[in-house]
Formats: C-alpha cells, structure tokens, sequence
C-alpha cells in the first residue's frame, strides 16, 4: 500500500511538469487548427451525483473554444474534416490508501488522425497535444475542483493554439 501511495505522490508532484513539457513540445501540432471537435468520456458515478454532468462540460469548453476562435465541430461534421481532430476529456477516479478516499485524475488531450511517414496509407487516431492536469486529492468529488482543472487545461489548450495561430 505504501508504494501505491508513493507512487501517486510522485505523480502528483511530477505531473505538472511533464505536462508542460509535452505540450511545449508539442503546440506546433496546433498551427493551422480551425475547427476541432470535443468529446467528454463518460464520468464516474459519484463525480456525476456531485452535479458534474458530460453534457454541461461539453456545452463550456465548446463556449471557450469558440470565443477563442475556434469553429466546433458537431459528430456528423467531424468526418469531413482535415485530422479529425477532437478534443477528449476524461475524469478517472484512482482507489487511495483508505476505503473513503480517492484521487481524480483529469485528462484533456487532442486527438488527430495521423499517417506514419513510413506507410502513408498507414492512419490512425493519435494524442498530438496534452494538457497539464495533474491528479486532485479529495475525500469525495468536489464539483468545483473538477471543473477548475477541466478549466484550466482547457486554458493551457487556448494558450497554446493561440501561440501557433497569432492573427
């Protein structure tokens, strides 16, 4: 138990950084994106209970992605589309070290079909960019923590696409 435990910590305390990272890294993948598509997985029971729904998080990073100019895509829409590409949000819930507690690991990521260079016939969806959202700590699934991380990682999303995409 003491190893799962140490092993989150190290996550939780390396996180941020390797997300920065990645998305420093990767912004590039970002330049000429114009319209992209959001797609909330599924939320855990009790994070739902809390008030937390998929269709709410979808309607406001949508909002967000469209004062930042980007176009949103509707599912019929994204087929025709260069890349395909969509945003993916993701809320997973990690057993702690008590019965009661639980960490909420907070994923946003872009998603883009890609062709390997070697095989261009070769495509297949791939995660171009990631956001910065390292694990929360909560005894129970705070509404408010979980949508101030989504917000921020949505943040992080817009900061970067705009670097790449200056007018």
């Amino acid at each position: 138990m003491s190893l799962r435990l140490l092993i989150l910590l190290g996550l939780t305390l390396c996180w941020p950084m390797i997300g920065f990272a990645f998305t420093g890294d990767k912004r590039e993948t970002l330049r000429g994106l114009g319209e992209v598509s959001v797609l909330v997985e599924y939320l855990p029971d009790d994070v739902e209970r809390e008030g937390v729904s998929r269709e709410q998080l979808t309607r406001d990073i949508e909002g967000r992605l469209r004062q930042a100019g980007l176009r949103v895509l509707t599912i019929s829409e994204i087929a025709n589309s260069p890349g395909a590409p969509y945003l993916y949000v993701a809320v997973h819930q990690i057993p702690g070290a008590s019965a009661n507690s639980f960490t909420y690991a907070i994923g946003l990521t872009l998603k883009q079909l890609v062709q390997l260079s070697r095989d261009p016939p070769t495509e297949f969806f791939a995660t171009t960019w990631e956001g910065p959202a390292p694990p929360s700590w909560l005894s129970a699934p705070r509404v408010l923590d979980i949508r101030t991380r989504i917000s921020e990682a949505v943040g992080r999303f817009i900061i970067d696409f705009q670097a790449v995409n200056q007018k």
